[in-house]
């Protein structure tokens, strides 16, 4: 499992332009307002530090982003017309998993953020949690936490969250609540 062995970016860095990188996944990821600032303040400084990373897989053989997403929002915000990537190939769902690898080394990924890429492999991708435990190199009583989270959170709340208008450390709270006392509190 290439999850157990860690992710391998073979080749230097490429450019890319802006307009050719899709964003398939960016409802896997949360917008925290503090980081896409000082993510913009840096950029705006001293330009892009280090690449994006983006996975190619067939038919469609568009660049899908899987690490990233604040410093192409920065990109655009400061009108730059590509960015340097480093290019994965894989399958949809090695994809997914592959934001959560990329993001564990940094601490930079939420439990919340962990339990929107597990619920689309289970839901989206119909993986079971035996199998998503085995891709992750996880428990499966992890991923079953993570399924279990966003399934007692309503749609509103987990848009709100998504959006960067909760935080995401709420998520794990609201989740205690009924679905109908948890779109007033989150309003």
């Amino acid at each position: 499992c290439f999850m157990e062995q860690g992710i391998v970016l073979k080749r230097e860095p490429v450019p890319l332009a802006i307009s050719a990188i899709g964003e398939r996944f960016q409802g896997l990821r949360i917008v925290d307002p503090s980081a896409e600032r000082t993510i913009l303040n840096s950029m705006r400084q001293y330009g892009q530090l280090t690449p994006v990373v983006v996975c190619r897989f067939e038919p469609q053989g568009r660049d899908e982003l899987l690490d990233g997403f604040k410093r192409l929002r920065a990109a655009r915000n400061l009108s730059f017309t590509e960015l340097a990537v480093s290019r994965l190939e894989m399958s949809p769902r090695a994809c997914k998993a592959a934001i959560l690898q990329l993001n564990r080394v940094g601490r930079n990924i939420s439990s919340m953020e962990e339990a929107l890429v597990v619920h689309s492999l289970c839901h989206d991708d119909g993986l079971s949690q035996v199998e998503i435990a085995g891709l992750l190199g996880r428990h499966k009583s992890w991923v079953s936490r993570r399924v279990a989270l966003i399934a007692r959170l309503s749609d509103e709340a987990q848009e709100r969250i998504r959006l960067g208008l909760l935080p995401a450390s709420i998520g794990a709270e609201l989740a205690r609540l009924q679905r109908c006392n948890q779109c007033w509190l989150s309003k």
